[in-house]
């Protein structure tokens, strides 16, 4: 039986070669290539968490008052940081169960002042007993007219 320190045979497994260390480049150049992976990536989510951060048009909902059974009227402030671009947003009216029972764009005309009130009224489907903003945008849909006035705001 074989001592654990008996030294190894060399002419069954060839001289030992301590001279030739591997000189590890192919472990930093991938050390190099996550480093620079890591850091685009960490720039591209915090753009894009800025990106969201700026909104350049945006809503809330002051009050709201039901007209009749089918109509509920709705008063909305929206904030718009260029007011030189024309912007919609999207109303909507809820029931009592908090489904949505009307839904109405609203066009914001290029000019006029930064912060708006308008008055909505919007036609529902069902008795309506609240009212809620949906969102606001500066890229206005192909099928809204910035000149119809059905869907400009009052």
């Amino acid at each position: 039986m074989s001592s654990p320190h008996s030294a190894r045979p060399v002419q069954r497994y060839g001289k030992k070669d301590d001279d030739s260390k591997p000189s590890g480049i192919g472990g930093k150049i991938l050390a190099v290539i996550l480093v620079i992976a890591l850091v685009v990536v960490v720039g591209f989510v915090a753009r894009t968490i800025q990106q969201r951060g700026s909104v350049p048009v945006s809503a809330s909902l002051v009050t709201y008052e039901r007209q009749d059974d089918d109509t509920m009227r709705l008063w909305v402030d929206i904030s718009r940081d260029d007011p030189s671009e024309p912007s919609y947003c999207i109303v909507t009216a809820l029931n009592y169960a908090m489904a949505e029972v009307g839904r109405r764009e609203v066009i914001l005309p290029a000019g006029g002042e930064e912060q708006t009130r308008v008055e909505v009224d919007l036609p529902t489907r069902d008795y309506p007993v609240s009212g809620g903003v949906y969102g606001c945008s500066t890229a206005i849909p192909a099928y809204m007219d910035v000149e119809d006035p059905t869907y400009l705001a009052r």
